[in-house]
């Protein structure tokens, strides 16, 4: 846990005795397809660093709807501001959209360490903003035109986040079924579908069985700005 949490500039800075304080109310979670391993609807507050694999973050508003929002991948962090919230805005819960690894830590004792060190702070702020900034984006490429639009630009913000680059030439490679990406875009399946294989047809993905390839991200870039023949 040490080294992987070392990985990320929020960490790197931390001392020792630091590190070792949070470690010994930490543990690697192992979660299969589907679990929802973490959730904000339930004490104690608990944050969470992504080793390995996807995870679908849903919003659950206060009248108990749900609906997922995003995909998460490997070096994201979440869960350390929930503590500011108040009893009335959305709650979110995560679950593994592929088989999950992630360190688990208690948000308090977190935040204990990095007040009593200001410093520390600095880093790690840096390193949420910038997560914030790409959800932001992320989101906005969700929302923003058309459907065809927004399929496009969500597949090809996704596969430049999380996707695995089969060879030289052969393509990203990004692990995301239809029916979520139709929960992260909220339209119809039979809509994505429609969608998808019109990209498909176009040239810019391959489609697979819970996952997809970006085949030619030029296609898949012009059809995500709507600049595609």
């Amino acid at each position: 846990m040490d080294a992987a949490l070392r990985e990320k500039s929020a960490f790197s800075p931390w001392s020792s005795v630091a590190m070792n304080k949070l470690l010994a109310h930490s543990y690697v979670g192992r979660h299969s397809r589907g679990h929802v391993f973490s959730t904000e609807l339930q004490g104690p507050a608990q944050a969470f660093l992504i080793i390995s694999g996807e995870v679908l973050a849903a919003c659950v508003c206060p009248q108990r709807e749900r609906f997922v929002v995003m995909l998460l991948g490997s070096g994201v962090i979440m869960g350390i501001t929930q503590v500011f919230g108040s009893a009335e805005r959305a709650a979110y819960d995560f679950s593994a959209h592929s088989e999950v690894v992630a360190i688990h830590m208690p948000t308090l004792l977190l935040l204990e360490i990095l007040d009593a060190d200001p410093l520390l702070w600095k880093k790690m702020m840096l390193m949420i903003v910038r997560q914030h900034v790409g959800h932001v984006e992320m989101l906005r490429s969700q929302i923003e035109g058309a459907l065809r639009r927004r399929v496009a630009s969500t597949i090809e913000r996704l596969a430049a986040l999380y996707g695995n680059r089969i060879a030289e030439g052969g393509g990203i490679r990004l692990q995301l079924s239809q029916s979520n990406l139709a929960e992260i875009l909220q339209a119809n399946r039979q809509a994505i579908n429609k969608e998808l294989k019109a990209l498909a047809n176009a040239g810019a993905i391959g489609l697979e069985y819970n996952a997809l390839t970006v085949l030619n991200q030029n296609v898949l870039r012009q059809m995500a700005r709507g600049t595609a023949a």
